[in-house]
């Protein structure tokens, strides 16, 4: 017996155990903790979402369909909602009892495919016809409802936002207030503009009803109405010191902004004949924007020669067309996929838009949402005036290799912009807040916390006619967006009149990361079987023709073939059905090789490692068997 437990099979045999026994006990000591070795952390919540998931009131129900079984054989989908699960337990783990997790997998005419039907999920269809979901539901307790009908590959860099956003939602019974000052006619009653119906106002303000509670500011104001959540400022009109007093305090206070501003606005430059317009040709906002960090170039519109909108200058033809450079087609490289405000766009249209350039000294971060291409300039705001020609226009633009700003998000903390103390009132102002207004609050000197403002140096991106196709259907309008502009003022609300924790949220790169020497195998094995391929169809053709040349002779009258013509006929024949039957084989061989290839890798990493511990323990127990034997006296 003794022989037995200092045997190389018992120490083999107990490395085993010892190995499955520590698997056992860490999982059941240490499960809680967990080492995100991933490069972007793809598997660490961020402290705003741990604070929302802990600050949970009331529990909500979340339910992921995944269809893992159907999604096997598309590994993008496959991993990406293996991450998704993974992610909804931590997110159980740390909210507790509050957020309780079903998982469920709709397979193939399946009861639980009917629940993914019901609850408005979508699937994506394979090739054989199956469907793959992969969706979220969530619910509380007063069967409030909010869903991810599916989770879009484009956005898995903002996977963790997008839930946080579901659940911090939920979480709240009320829809966000917008308390909204401009001097366009955004709203229905506005003066009219140049093909817009009378007092119809814009569609996107039909939008921004539908998610948001509007209230609309009107001038002249002291404070901002108690309970905004968020101030939308589009091109304002002009503000008295104590309205920007206003505004400036908000922001100090903790309030958070949006503020889209105009050098030269079309929208109120391009009136009807004889009617007069509301609103400024420009609006600014100093000194506020300067203590926010900011400024808009004065008197100065971006002109871009590389993202210059296509436009029809009248007459008909293809010389109609033109590239007008300062009405801006932003995409690409130009909109900034690392925010989720920006993240989803494909386009935005501006018109006369101004830059966004920050101050000396400034203590906020300034982070470009949108930008002009490369092959851009700043000119003169008068040159929008009028019907500008467009090959005029192209021909004084002298690109400076600049990349002008053109929305940006600013965050990080602020002074005020009245240093003071609030502006001197007229006797008329004191006379009314002796009689009416209760005590004003404090003045704040500096924020309270860091602030969370997105500004645009353009208003006329909102205008129907730069983002929409709208037509009239029965008094219905019908909308057929051109652009993503409505998206990006809808996604910039959504994500300012959410907690501070959310708004700090951002996308985490998830990059393709390939296995380069299995994919140098694979090109290898391909470029081995497509080579041989591609000799078998060229020896197929030239058999295939000659046999085409011989049976083209009896059609030429000569009816019976010699001996040796048939023969060889016969030859080519069979010939033929060989060379397609090794095409098939070097096709399956491909098919077959890469296989294994995967199995192997597979086997190597199940069993690999748990091997390698093994051998490593068997290896220590010889050298200290021998290191006892040693010691031992003779």
């Amino acid at each position: 017996m003794h022989a037995f437990l200092r045997s190389p099979k018992f120490a083999g045999a107990l490395a085993v155990l010892l190995f499955l026994a520590a698997n056992v006990i860490f999982s059941e000591t240490l499960g809680r903790y967990r080492i995100d070795l991933t490069e972007d952390k793809l598997f660490t919540i961020s402290e705003g979402t741990e604070k929302i998931l802990h600050n949970l009131e009331e529990p909500i129900v979340v339910t992921f369909f995944f269809s893992e079984s159907v999604a096997r054989d598309y590994p993008d989908i496959f991993l990406y909602g293996r991450r998704i699960r993974d992610m909804l337990k931590e997110y159980q783990a740390i909210a507790g009892d509050k957020l309780r997790l079903e998982i469920v997998e709709p397979e193939p005419f399946s009861e639980e495919e009917d629940r993914a039907v019901a609850a408005g999920l979508q699937g994506i269809p394979t090739a054989n016809g199956e469907q793959i979901y992969l969706g979220l539901v969530a619910r509380d307790l007063t069967n409030r409802e909010a869903s991810i009908p599916f989770f879009s590959l484009e956005r898995q860099d903002f996977l963790e936002y997008d839930l946080t956003r579901l659940i911090a939602g939920l979480a709240t019974d009320k829809r966000p207030k917008v308390a909204l000052l401009t001097a366009l006619p955004m709203a229905p009653g506005g003066f009219t503009g140049l093909g817009q119906p009378p007092g119809r106002g814009w569609v996107i303000y039909d939008q921004l009803k539908q998610l948001f509670d509007v209230e609309t500011l009107s001038v002249p104001f002291k404070t901002v109405p108690e309970g905004t959540d968020l101030l939308l400022l589009v091109h304002p009109p002009g503000l008295s010191d104590q309205e920007l007093y206003a505004i400036d305090q908000y922001v100090l206070a903790g309030g958070h902004a949006a503020v889209f501003l105009d050098p030269y606005s079309e929208a109120a430059a391009n009136t009807r004949p004889g009617m007069p317009s509301l609103a400024p040709e420009s609006s600014t906002l100093d000194p506020l924007l300067k203590a926010w960090g900011l400024e808009m170039v004065p008197g100065k519109i971006v002109a871009d020669i590389a993202q210059a909108q296509r436009v029809n200058m009248g007459g008909g033809g293809p010389r109609a067309i033109k590239d007008f450079v300062l009405w801006i087609a932003a995409r690409g490289d130009a909109i900034n996929r690392d925010d989720p405000v920006s993240g989803n766009l494909e386009q935005i249209n501006l018109a006369s838009a101004g830059a966004l350039v920050p101050v000396e000294g400034a203590t906020t971060t300034i982070e470009p949402l949108v930008r002009s291409s490369a092959v851009s300039a700043l000119v003169d705001a008068s040159e929008a005036r009028g019907l500008p020609d467009p090959d005029a226009l192209l021909r004084k633009v002298v690109p400076d290799e600049k990349r002008y700003t053109l929305i940006a998000r600013v965050t990080g903390p602020v002074k005020s912009a009245y240093p003071d103390g609030p502006p001197r009132k007229s006797a008329a102002d004191k006379d009314e807040a002796d009689s009416e207004s209760p005590p004003p609050p404090p003045h704040l000197a500096t924020s309270r916390s860091p602030v969370a403002l997105i500004v645009g140096a353009d208003s006329d991106l909102f205008d129907d006619r730069f983002w929409a196709q709208v037509q009239d259907f029965f008094g219905q309008r019908v909308i057929v967006p051109i652009a993503d502009n409505a998206t990006l003022l809808i996604n910039a609300l959504d994500n300012l009149a959410g907690s501070d924790e959310l708004i700090a949220l951002r996308g985490r790169g998830v990059r393709d990361r390939p296995f380069t020497v299995v994919a140098a195998i694979r090109r290898e094995a391909e470029a081995r079987f497509l080579a041989e391929q591609e000799r078998l169809k060229q020896e197929l053709a030239t058999t295939e023709q000659r046999l085409k040349e011989l049976q083209s002779k009896m059609g030429e009258g000569e009816v019976v073939l010699s001996p040796e013509q048939e023969k060889e006929m016969e030859r080519f024949r069979t010939r033929a059905l060989e060379i397609r039957r090794q095409l098939r084989a070097v096709q399956r061989n491909l098919v077959h090789d890469i296989e294994a290839l995967g199995t192997t890798l597979a086997v190597l990493d199940i069993a690999l490692v748990p091997a390698l511990l093994t051998i490593v323990a068997l290896v220590l127990a010889a050298w200290r068997r021998r290191r006892r034997r040693r010691r031992m006296p003779v």
